[in-house]
Order: structure tokens, then C-alpha cells, then sequence
């Protein structure tokens, strides 16, 4: 992984078009894992950003002092949950039509699947307009990002030497700066 010529190449480190090669449920199971990882991720930024102990109902009331380990829980996995299974149902949906359009890869299965993928997410509302909504701007989003390619800046020579680009080992002066270090002698080691 990380480079290589496999099956499941992830790109190299460097490289910002991060593309998943394998068969449909590899990378679907990848998506759905990578899902699960950032929305725990979220659950706990959540779970730590709320000034209270996070707790359950109590059957008779009161306060409670400290976190309950099972709300805890509650908050970092429902995130999860939903994250995964919106990247796993995008996925799916992308790689199944790429199988039903006999392996084409356009803006097509993207607006399909970003679609599938935000019903998804206007589910955790349970309001169907909701769900229409973001299933149409998910999906129109998505094939945008698929139609503009993978590349994302303008000049991708000036963004590698940018990147890995080395300096001179020795500094070379403008002319300008050499003017003024012959005009004040005394800032000449400067």
C-alpha cells in the first residue's frame, strides 16, 4: 500500500489526487471504514466540545455529575454510523455503475452516487424534503468535482517546486540589494 502497483494502490504520499483501485467491495469497505474513522472522530470532538457531562436520562431525574460511559458511546458511534454509511452507500452506488455502464468513469456515476450518498445524509433528519434536497445537491455537487478533474490548481510545475522545490545553497542578491550595500558600506555583511 502507499504507492505501489497493486491492487488497492493508495497514491503516493505527496500526491493530493488520492485515487482507490481494487474491485467494488474493496473500496467500498475501505469508504465505509474511512467513514467510521472520521465520523468517531467527530462524535468525540462533539462528545468533548459540550460543556456538560454527557449522560442519559435518569428513571427518577436529578443531576448528574459525571459522563455516563454509554452516552459517551452513544455520541461518538451514531456519527460513525452515518458517516460510514453514507461513503459506503456513495461507493456502492458509483462502483455498481461503473459495472452497469461497463466500467465507464464519468460525471454520471458520481451524480448517481453523490445522490445515493445524500439521501444518506438527509436521512438523519427524517424529513423528505430534506432528503431530496441534499440527495440533489450532493449529487450535482459531486459531478462538479468529477467534471473540474483531478486537478486542482492552475500551474501543477509551480505547486511541485513549491512543494519539494530546494533553496540555492548559496543566496544570490538581487541587483537592487547590491546597490544599496555598496550606497551603506557598514550594513555590507548584512
Amino acid at each position: 500500500m502507499g504507492g505501489g502497483d497493486d491492487d488497492l494502490s493508495l497514491g503516493t504520499f505527496n500526491d493530493p489526487k488520492h485515487v482507490v483501485h481494487g474491485p467494488g467491495l474493496t473500496r467500498t469497505m475501505y469508504s465505509a471504514g474511512t467513514g467510521a474513522f472520521l465520523g468517531t472522530f467527530y462524535g468525540a470532538c462533539l462528545a468533548a466540545w459540550y460543556p456538560d457531562p454527557v449522560s442519559t436520562p435518569k428513571k427518577f431525574g436529578g443531576a448528574s455529575i459525571n459522563s455516563d460511559a454509554r452516552a459517551i458511546g452513544r455520541t461518538m458511534l451514531r456519527p460513525a454510523m452515518w458517516f460510514s454509511l453514507a461513503a459506503g452507500t456513495f461507493t456502492a452506488t458509483e462502483c455498481a455503475m461503473e459495472a452497469f455502464r461497463n466500467e465507464t468513469k464519468d460525471a454520471w456515476n458520481s451524480l448517481v452516487a453523490g445522490m445515493a450518498g445524500g439521501s444518506v445524509i438527509g436521512l438523519t433528519t427524517g424529513k423528505p424534503q430534506i432528503v431530496a434536497a441534499t440527495a440533489i445537491g450532493m449529487g450535482l455537487f459531486m459531478a462538479a468535482l468529477d467534471m473540474s478533474g483531478a486537478k486542482t490548481v492552475y500551474d501543477e510545475d509551480a505547486l511541485e517546486y513549491k512543494r519539494n522545490g530546494l533553496l540555492p545553497m548559496v543566496h544570490k542578491e538581487s541587483d537592487a540589494l547590491a546597490a544599496l550595500k555598496e550606497l551603506y558600506p557598514k550594513f555590507k555583511d548584512l
